[in-house]
C-alpha cells in the first residue's frame, strides 16, 4: 500500500480540485492500493466541509494538526500513515493513476532506494506567459514548482537537486532512520517559509541513503500567476535566503555588494526586455537580504556563503 499525504491550510478550493482529481481514478484500485491522509493545519475555511464530501468516495482519513507549519503537518503524516512508504503531494497538484503506479513499481523494484522524487510540470491554467523566454532559470523554476530532470530515471546522488516538496516519496525505513522534519523551517500559516524537505534530504544523503528521480511519476502543479508581484518575489527570496543560512550554518558578509550587483543587473535585464531574468534578479535581491537578516543571529566567524545567483 502507498500512503498519500496532503498537507493543507486554508486552501479548500485547491483541495477540492485535488480530491475530485483523485476520485476520477478507479475507486476499487485506489481503495485496494492506497490510503489518503489529509492533514488540516488549522484551516478556518471550508476545508472540513470539503473533506466530508469525499469521505465516502475515497480511502480518506483527516487529521487536524494544531501546531502551525508545514513541517508540523508533515510530521503528523509521518505519525499517522500505515503503509511501507508515504507520498507527499501539494494540495494544488493534479495526479494520475499512472503516477501512483510508477511509484509503486519503483518501490517494489528498488528496495535499496530510500526516497524518490517525481517530475513536476507547471500548470499555468491557461497560456504560458510570453515573457518567460528561458526554462533554465533555477530560482524561477523553484518558485513555479517545476522539477524536470529529463525523460530518464536518474539517481539523485549524481544531481545537485533533491526532490521538490510537491511530489516525493519516503520509505518507512528511511523515516525510522532520520526521524521528523525540522520544524524551524518551512511554511508557517501565511508566511513564505522554505527548506524543510531540503534539509531532510540533506540528512538522508549524509546518512548514506540513496534517492532516485522518476520521470514517469509526474504531477501538474497549478501556479497562481498573481504571485508574480515584485513584493511577493522579494519576500520569497528573503525566506529562501534565511533558510539557506539555517541549512548551511554559514554567514554571508558581502551582502551589500551582492545586493547592489543584483539591483544593477535587474535594471539591465528589465531594460533589455528580459522580464524573466528581471524577476530572477528580484528573487536574488531577496535572498541576499534574507541571508544578511539571518546571519545576524549566527556566529560571525563562520565562512561566507558563495552566492549561486543569476550570472547571465
Amino acid at each position: 500500500m502507498l500512503s498519500i499525504a496532503i498537507c493543507t491550510y486554508n486552501r479548500a478550493r485547491q483541495l477540492q480540485d485535488l480530491l475530485e482529481n483523485l476520485s476520477m481514478i478507479d475507486r476499487s484500485w485506489l481503495c485496494e492500493r492506497t490510503e489518503i491522509l489529509v492533514i488540516d493545519n488549522n484551516s478556518a475555511d471550508e476545508t472540513n466541509e470539503v473533506t466530508s464530501r469525499f469521505s465516502g468516495q475515497l480511502p480518506l482519513s483527516v487529521f487536524c494538526e494544531p501546531n502551525q507549519g508545514l513541517a508540523h503537518a508533515r510530521n503528523r503524516a509521518l505519525q499517522e500513515f500505515a503503509g511501507p512508504a508515504i507520498l507527499f503531494i501539494d494540495d494544488d497538484v493534479t495526479i494520475t493513476q499512472d503516477t501512483l503506479q510508477c511509484y509503486m513499481n519503483a518501490l517494489e523494484e528498488n528496495p535499496d532506494i530510500g526516497y524518490f522524487g517525481g517530475r513536476i510540470s507547471v500548470d499555468w491554467q491557461g497560456q504560458k506567459p510570453t515573457w518567460l523566454m528561458s526554462d533554465d532559470l533555477v530560482l524561477l523554476n523553484g518558485l513555479f514548482g517545476q522539477h524536470d530532470l529529463g525523460n530518464s530515471d536518474l539517481p539523485y546522488d549524481d544531481q545537485p537537486l533533491s526532490p521538490y516538496g510537491a511530489n516525493f516519496v519516503l520509505r518507512r525505513s528511511l523515516i525510522r532512520q532520520l526521524g521528523s522534519f525540522n520544524t524551524d523551517l518551512g511554511v508557517k500559516g501565511d508566511s513564505i517559509g522554505r527548506g524543510e524537505e531540503t534539509e531532510y534530504f540533506q540528512r538522508a544523503r549524509a546518512a548514506g541513503a540513496r534517492g532516485q528521480y522518476l520521470a514517469g511519476a509526474e504531477v501538474g502543479h497549478r501556479f497562481q500567476i498573481g504571485r508574480l508581484s515584485i513584493a511577493y518575489l522579494y519576500r520569497y527570496g528573503i525566506e529562501k535566503g534565511r533558510s539557506e543560512v539555517l541549512l548551511a550554518k554559514k554567514v554571508s558578509h558581502a551582502w551589500a555588494a551582492d545586493f547592489s550587483g543584483f539591483l544593477v543587473r535587474g535594471v539591465y535585464q528589465l531594460l533589455r526586455g528580459r522580464r524573466d531574468r528581471f524577476y530572477q534578479c528580484v528573487i536574488n535581491l531577496g535572498i541576499t537580504r534574507g541571508r544578511f537578516m539571518q546571519t545576524k543571529s549566527l556566529p560571525q566567524t563562520e565562512p561566507a556563503i558563495n552566492h549561486p545567483g543569476d550570472k547571465k
